[in-house]
């Protein structure tokens, strides 16, 4: 039911503790028949920031941690799979947006850069 999503909508919005900065590249000519690409804030929304996994995984013949780093943002932030989040002075790539069919919000796994 809409009203019903719009209330777990705004609960999920009180906790979102984080400043995330959105942003996208750029590009424009560096003057040398090439591309320069720069990183440009193009919203600014609240967040939350939390690994997710806990396992381990065999790689290479060493034990390593296997864990994600999940962003959760409100439901309609604009964002693409190109786009870079940077929270609390840190940058993170975009490795995958989940798409849910009703979405209470808006969850994408991170990678620091």
């Amino acid at each position: 039911m809409p009203g019903d999503l719009d209330k777990i909508r705004a609960e999920q919005a009180k906790l979102l503790p984080e400043t995330v900065y959105v942003q996208r590249p750029t590009r424009a000519s560096d003057g040398a028949g090439g591309l320069a690409e720069t990183w440009q804030t193009i919203a600014t929304t609240k967040g939350r920031i939390a690994t997710q996994g806990g396992g381990e995984t065999k790689r290479g013949g060493a034990v390593a941690a296997d864990t994600s780093i999940v962003v959760t943002l409100p439901h309609d932030t604009d964002l693409r799979q190109d786009d870079r989040l940077q929270i609390g002075g840190k940058q993170y790539e975009i490795e995958s947006i989940f798409e849910r069919s009703e979405k209470t919000a808006l969850r994408v796994v991170v990678k620091r850069v």
